[in-house]
């Protein structure tokens, strides 16, 4: 999904998000927060856990390209496994 940005000189672009959260994989990829959770316990898909050491508390994200790589994948083997 390309979002639509404005740079320094009034132009508008475009980019692709390099770290999602659980709600914008959602929205980018109709995948639910559970199933996001199972594919990165199952090793295909990565992410990162932001948050303070000893904390148990903190913020997770997907790294997009990932996700893509994934889904790309399953569309030329024709199917969708966990």
């Amino acid at each position: 999904m390309l979002n639509n940005i404005t740079n320094s000189i009034g132009q508008v672009a475009q980019y692709r998000p390099e770290f999602i959260n659980h709600h914008q994989a959602t929205a980018m990829f109709g995948l639910s927060r559970s199933h996001l959770y199972q594919l990165v316990q199952s090793g295909k898909i990565k992410s990162v856990s932001l948050r303070e050491r000893n904390k148990i508390k903190g913020k997770r994200l997907f790294i997009a390209d990932s996700i893509r790589e994934f889904l790309t994948a399953n569309i030329q083997e024709g199917c969708f496994s966990l």
